[in-house]
């Protein structure tokens, strides 16, 4: 985002300066400012899409930790039924 306001801090200095400059200046000016807008262009895309890509990963991450949080659940039920049964064998061989 700085990168951003950067990029058009430096464009509006182009083009307060191009008043002050020749033809010829003016000319490399309008063409510094045509290049640093196609920059902005390609970084503006560039976040975007790395913004989706970030969002995506994010809603992986959150599946993620849901299925380990059920795996959990079912680890510890699992885990009780064990010792349920095992209680369970040793009461009936006390007998």
């Amino acid at each position: 985002m700085s990168r951003r306001v950067a990029m058009v801090a430096v464009i509006v200095g182009l083009a307060l300066g191009l008043g002050a400059c020749g033809s010829k200046e003016k000319e490399e000016l309008r063409q510094k400012a045509a290049n640093l807008e196609q920059q902005l262009a390609k970084t503006t895309s560039q976040l975007a899409e790395k913004e989706a890509a970030l969002a995506s990963m994010q809603q992986s991450m959150e599946q993620a930790q849901k299925d380990v949080a059920a795996c959990k659940i079912d680890r510890d039920k699992l885990k009780s039924e064990i010792n349920a049964a095992k209680k369970k064998k040793t009461t009936t061989k006390k007998k």
